[in-house]
């Protein structure tokens, strides 16, 4: 395709692929996870195309489906596959995107040594962010602790809170804690108590400048093999890029990461939506990195291209 000959000969640098002379409005809401990205994107876009406005609003997966449902938004920010439903009501999707789900704690917490290096297995996190009654760090670790395990959970409509609940087989409405709204939120309350624990995107969990993990927050690692020991290949990630290379090699579980798209109901047919989604995929890919998400490769690139014709 003439879009990947001209990427190989300018390096990483993707062409342009939009055309002169657009105009026209579109909304565009939904999910925390992509909200910086396509807001940068829409600045993008319309520095050269200054006959079109782009509004961008936040709000969770699932205000982006009810703005769409409502019009009061023609694009969505979607951070988790679609219900047979939502397949069926004709909702369209492109992938733009990729991101992890990681489970997160703090960074001080006293039993830290040993959570390295014995992880959490699924049935751990499943009893701990499902139980009606708290947990203590003691059940976790198989120890005598008595501390409680102060649990946060998402409270909007959040993709990242259907990936979580669904690494361990339920719904995310089967998700038991105090409820926080976006991972910003999230990020914050862990950060403020020491014995806490929850889950944010992969995006937020790291500092996009230095790659590093951000302040006072790990991911936690995962004990899928049961042995209450954690290998190389259950080790978590402590950088940016290392996470990222995880999730396209499957080295992250598979059903922790996740396609970031945009939707509408049916497929695309205003030039400037169509353009704007063409340039997303293009030039906007160059974008993606300084938001912390995981860029496309061409493999995804040319599927998603193809979705636009």
């Amino acid at each position: 395709p003439i879009w990947q000959r001209n990427r190989q000969s300018n390096g990483d640098k993707l062409p342009i692929q939009t055309s002169a002379n657009i105009s026209g409005n579109f909304s565009i809401s939904g999910a925390y996870a992509l909200y910086p990205l396509v807001k940068k994107w829409s600045d993008g876009f319309m520095k050269l195309h200054p006959d079109v406005k782009i509004v961008v609003s936040e709000g969770g997966t699932g205000q982006g489906f009810d703005d769409l449902r409502s019009k009061n938004s023609q694009l969505a920010m979607i951070s988790r596959p679609l219900t047979d439903t939502e397949l069926e009501e004709g909702i369209w999707t492109v992938p733009v995107a990729k991101d992890g789900v990681a489970p997160i704690v703090n960074k001080k917490n006293p039993y830290l040594k040993k959570l390295l290096a014995q992880g959490l297995s699924p049935d751990k996190f499943l009893k701990v962010f499902t139980s009606e009654k708290p947990f203590t760090w003691g059940e976790l670790l198989d120890t005598t602790l008595k501390e409680k395990v102060p649990v946060f959970i998402r409270k909007d409509e959040s993709g990242a809170a259907d990936i979580f609940a669904g690494f361990f087989n339920k719904e995310s409405s089967d998700l038991r804690g105090t409820g926080v709204t976006g991972d910003v939120e999230m990020i914050k309350s862990i950060q403020n108590n020491p014995l806490s624990i929850g889950f944010c995107n992969f995006s937020y969990a790291f500092d996009v400048t230095t790659g590093d993990q951000v302040k006072d927050i790990q991911i936690i690692p995962t004990d899928l093999d049961y042995d209450k020991k954690i290998d190389r290949k259950e080790t978590p990630f402590n950088n940016l890029e290392k996470a990222h290379r995880g999730l396209w090699l499957g080295i992250y579980p598979k059903n922790l990461c996740r396609e970031l798209t945009i939707a509408s109901i049916g497929k695309p047919t205003d030039q400037a939506i169509v353009e704007f989604l063409k340039y997303v995929l293009t030039e906007g890919q160059n974008d993606i990195k300084t938001t912390g998400l995981c860029e496309l490769n061409e493999v995804y690139i040319g599927y998603s291209l193809d979705k636009l014709k």
